[in-house]
């Protein structure tokens, strides 16, 4: 699923879309996770006025006080193409005055495109529970101290919690953990004040480092050119338990070379080296 990283870059790659005025609305008569609030034919006509991004949503705004929300989903992808051919899994597209599209395809159905008057977005219900970006100021130690302090799940759960930060998914929350040196195991109250602060730290450094290089490309991810993401290239646990690329450090922490361990917690895999992470 395309978390906070990938979606920013999303969003970055749609810039140069603002300032234009929608000619042609697409929508395929397949269902998606919701159904749209607005009828999407009101975009016609429409300016794109700012590009916007909330945790894993896509925000685009208009000139007719309506909002696009896009959410990807597990499959979903954004692309600007200079033609729309209507592929199998296309389920929405505009076409600008410029003769450009935008086309959302999501071949597993689980991503959704809903219209909505600007002024509710605060209320959608896909949006309002929604914790702090990690990047923000809000994301700080005396907020998390206080979120943790009641939690008795491990660290790793909670931290994937959109209540209590958003974005912070399943590959990214493993990559931070070990940069904190914190075991997915323990429990999110019996963290220290030190090792939140290095938490905070290691999440925003991860983040802003996946931004920076794109995303990551494990599955269906591409940017709206179609390009892959590098940030897999930099794993450092993630996936690297049955790691084959080489035999010196073949499922090794590339630290201490003790075995990467994978587990399953919450149904989720988690990769992590014991004797780095306690």
């Amino acid at each position: 699923m395309p978390e906070l990283p990938e979606v920013e870059t999303i969003r970055r790659g749609l810039s140069g879309l603002v300032g234009k005025k929608v000619k042609t609305v697409f929508r395929s008569n397949k269902n998606l996770r919701i159904k749209s609030t607005e009828d999407l034919t009101k975009l016609v006509n429409a300016k794109i006025t700012k590009i916007d991004r909330k945790a894993r949503y896509l925000i685009i705004d208009f000139s007719n006080s309506h909002s696009l929300i896009i959410h990807l989903g597990m499959s979903g992808r954004i692309t600007i193409a200079d033609k729309f051919q209507e592929l199998k899994h296309d389920h929405f597209s505009c076409k600008f005055d410029d003769d450009s599209w935008l086309i959302f395809n999501d071949t597993r159905r689980f991503g959704f495109v809903d219209l909505i008057e600007t002024k509710n977005l605060k209320t959608h219900k896909m949006l309002a529970k929604l914790g702090p970006e990690p990047l923000s100021d809000e994301f700080n130690f005396k907020y998390l101290k206080e979120k943790l302090s009641s939690k008795k799940m491990n660290i790793k759960t909670t931290m994937m919690d959109n209540e209590i930060v958003v974005g912070v998914g399943n590959i990214y929350i493993n990559e931070s953990l070990f940069d904190a040196k914190i075991s997915p195991l323990k429990n999110a109250n019996y963290l220290s004040e030190k090792e939140i602060k290095f938490l905070i730290v290691s999440i925003k450094k991860t983040i802003a480092t996946a931004i920076d290089l794109g995303g990551s490309s494990i599955s269906d991810y591409v940017d709206s050119k179609g390009d892959l993401g590098n940030f897999q290239n930099s794993f450092k646990v993630y996936g690297r338990a049955n790691e084959k690329n080489s035999k010196d450090l073949e499922g090794k922490c590339l630290l201490c070379k003790n075995l990467i361990r994978k587990i399953k917690q919450n149904g989720r895999s988690s990769f992590y080296c014991p004797k780095c992470q306690k």
